[in-house]
């Protein structure tokens, strides 16, 4: 991913706002998970951020008449739509163990991350 601040201070900032986010979404997931009395485990991550980001852009206005919507509030509606949704599968036994193979995917490797910053190649607006 690619940090759009062009200072050290902003590249944190950005990293900060993202960890805020991440933290957000994990706490509807577990909201959810409450609502429905299981594990948050079973609520996907995937669905959380998918479904969130489609809530933003929703209206929470009456299309009738134009006043704010009447009933659950935004946020309770977003947890329904997270607990409608299929859970994950915690407790599946495998049929069989995974080979050397399987094992050394790019997510198990051994990763060194660098951040560069970089001057900006854009024309600075008057």
């Amino acid at each position: 991913m690619v940090l759009r601040g062009q200072t050290p201070e902003l590249a944190r900032q950005e990293i900060w706002g993202l960890l805020v986010v991440y933290n957000a979404l994990c706490d509807l997931a577990v909201a959810a998970a409450v609502s429905l009395g299981v594990d948050p485990d079973e609520i996907s991550f995937a669905a959380v951020l998918r479904l969130t980001r489609t809530h933003l852009g929703a209206d929470t206005i009456c299309w009738h008449c134009g006043s704010p919507a009447l009933g659950d509030t935004p946020h309770e509606v977003l947890i329904t739509a997270i607990a409608a949704h299929p859970r994950n599968r915690t407790g599946r036994q495998r049929t069989s163990p995974r080979t050397k193979a399987q094992r050394r995917t790019a997510g198990t490797r051994n990763v060194t991350y660098t951040i560069d910053i970089v001057p900006s190649n854009l024309s600075k607006a008057a």
